[in-house]
């Protein structure tokens, strides 16, 4: 998951996505334990879809704050920050 500066640098660029036919990625709230108050990320889910994610960022000017992976180990979500990804 990738979580933006602004809720609406990650909605633009959701809708950037969608309308070049770019499918494989979800607009998602932001979980509240990394962010206070109402907060976009987009999910991804792999790394190469995370290269295409982070190209078009760059190109349209939508800064990446952090990159979290999200699984679910004995039914409970954990999240934890990827390093070194952007």
């Amino acid at each position: 998951m990738a979580v933006f500066d602004t809720k609406n640098n990650a909605i633009q660029l959701y809708y950037i996505l969608e309308k070049k036919g770019i499918n494989k990625f979800q607009l998602i709230s932001t979980p509240c334990q990394l962010s206070f108050g109402c907060s976009y990320s987009i999910k991804f889910n792999n790394i190469e879809d995370f290269e295409i994610l982070n190209r078009e960022a760059v190109k349209y000017k939508k800064h990446i704050c952090k990159v979290y992976r999200v699984e679910r180990i004995n039914g409970k979500k954990q999240i934890k920050q990827v390093k070194g990804i952007i």
